[in-house]
């Protein structure tokens, strides 16, 4: 099948990826943005061995989004060596929340996330994936996800460095539908931005917290890249 006539097909039955040109514009710079902060003075240098690439990569956006400085300092280097980040990866980086998320489930067109602390204040977000769906990437919806979101290409986006922690048991599961509906009916499911932080100390963080059941099942933690 020519390549053209793949790529209409990537388009027409993947439609939780965002256009392949703008994933691969973003996978380039994101990850000459990584290795900068693994270059970078701070960032803990491993003891003994190898690091696997996507486990490295994984630390260094944690080290990055943990220390703002850090971010500076690898912009401020990519600039310096004539080859800066481009505006919108740089843009889609700062706007970057990295944790665990509820994968829930995914519709026709996007996957449904939320956070794993969900109150009365429920929000919901629909998201793409850059190359590979996260259905793929996880083998199931339904679970705990370690990632990071972030607004690109006209949306949210998962930057694609994925570890999966737990799966959910059905009552958990059916619970944070509730959480999604909610969310809707609020006004607080998400398809284009991010929402503003703004922490209410009155709002209790969690009504149901998240616990293990006897049907749960831990996962393998190796992150994966789309």
């Amino acid at each position: 099948m020519p390549d053209k006539h793949w790529h209409y097909f990537l388009l027409v039955k993947m439609p939780h990826l965002i256009a392949e040109e703008a994933a691969l514009h973003f996978i380039h710079h994101y990850q000459r943005l990584l290795m900068e902060v693994v270059a970078h003075p701070s960032f803990p240098k491993p003891k003994s061995g190898e690091v696997p690439y996507l486990a490295l990569l994984t630390q260094a956006r944690g080290w990055m989004l943990e220390h703002p400085q850090v971010l500076q300092d690898a912009l401020a280097a990519l600039r310096q060596a004539n080859d800066p980040l481009p505006g919108d990866v740089q843009s889609a980086v700062v706007s970057m929340r990295a944790g665990r998320w509820v994968y829930l489930r995914d519709t026709a067109h996007y996957s449904i996330l939320l956070p794993v602390t969900a109150h009365e204040c429920a929000q919901a977000y629909a998201v793409k994936s850059l190359t590979t769906r996260l259905r793929d990437m996880t083998g199931s919806s339904g679970l705990v996800l370690q990632t990071a979101l972030m607004e690109y290409a006209g949306g949210i986006v998962t930057d694609g460095l994925v570890g999966t922690v737990a799966y959910l048991g059905p009552g958990y599961r059916e619970s944070y539908g509730e959480y999604v509906a909610q969310a809707k009916a609020q006004g607080q499911f998400y398809q284009t931005q991010l929402p503003v932080i703004a922490p209410d100390p009155a709002v209790p963080k969690v009504a149901k917290p998240l616990r293990q059941s006897a049907k749960a099942v831990q996962a393998a933690k190796t992150p994966h890249k789309s």
